[in-house]
């Protein structure tokens, strides 16, 4: 038996005190998801390529939970183990956090005035996406995780003074100083997660601009491969009021030059190029 719940630890605590025979329980938790529920979201590729927690415990073997990591295996996933305190501390920083701060944020546009609100690009999108998930849900996995949760956000809370108080009086000793090193913190964080394939290598970016037209992006695709770059990453941003759209491309550094070089000789108009 095994459960695919958001944490780890209350159920085992739970199964534990009520003398269930935990030999035939392991709990795993996939690291995939969308921030609409239902069966209308669900998609057939959710879990390829993606991690998958076995929480394992020292009451069951693992060669018993075999059944458990073929079922992962089967749906294309990846098989992570951990135990079920290391499963919680985890996902309260690299999930349960984020969801609070995405929706605190997200609370913030509801007072903004729509002139405001029109101004919005592929950053603040960026931040609230998770903001749309359920809140019934998410009140479930906070209480569930309060814990880790709580150590993570007054860590956060504590930062975040840190940088009020500097934005409080910016000319101040030693204020720009405050506010650079939370803002250098912040990409030396970024730089841990792991990119393509699980690697951290830094790719350099290309943004192409693209008429809002039926087959545009799909020729800018077919023309990077005919130009011979491996594209390592593609994200799409609709400019407000145009018709065009923006494709930022990530590709290797080496190829960067090239690959800008043979698209604006093709006709494509490069709105800009930075690593």
């Amino acid at each position: 038996m095994t459960d695919v719940a958001s944490v780890k630890l209350a159920p085992l605590e739970q199964l534990r005190a009520l003398g269930a025979d935990l030999s035939r329980y392991l709990g795993s938790h996939p690291m995939a998801g969308r921030e609409r529920g239902g069966p209308i979201a669900a998609r057939a590729d959710l879990f390829i390529g993606r991690p998958w927690v076995i929480a394992g415990h020292d009451g069951i073997r693992y060669t018993d939970g075999g059944p458990i990591e073929d079922l992962i295996l089967d749906l294309g996933a990846t098989p992570i183990e951990m135990t079920a305190e290391e499963h919680d501390r985890s996902v309260a920083l690299v999930s349960h956090v984020p969801q609070v701060v995405s929706s605190l944020m997200a609370a913030r546009l509801a007072e903004a005035s729509d002139a405001a609100a029109g101004l919005a690009g592929q950053g603040v999108r960026d931040v609230t996406r998770v903001a749309a998930s359920d809140p019934a849900l998410w009140v479930q996995i906070l209480g569930a995780n309060a814990g880790p949760v709580h150590e993570a956000l007054v860590a956060l809370r504590a930062d975040l003074d840190g940088v009020i108080g500097a934005l409080e009086d910016p000319s101040a000793s030693g204020a720009r100083r405050a506010v650079a090193e939370a803002l250098a913190a912040g990409n030396a964080g970024v730089a841990r997660l792991p990119g393509k394939h699980g690697t951290r290598t830094q790719f350099a970016s290309i943004v192409v601009m693209i008429d809002d037209r039926p087959g545009e992006l799909g020729r800018l695709l077919v023309e990077i491969g005919e130009i011979g770059v491996n594209m390592e990453d593609l994200r799409l941003e609709h400019s407000p009021g145009a018709q065009i759209g923006l494709a930022e491309i990530a590709v290797l550094p080496e190829a960067e030059q090239r690959l800008s070089e043979e698209l604006e000789r093709r006709g494509w108009r490069i709105a800009g190029a930075w690593q």
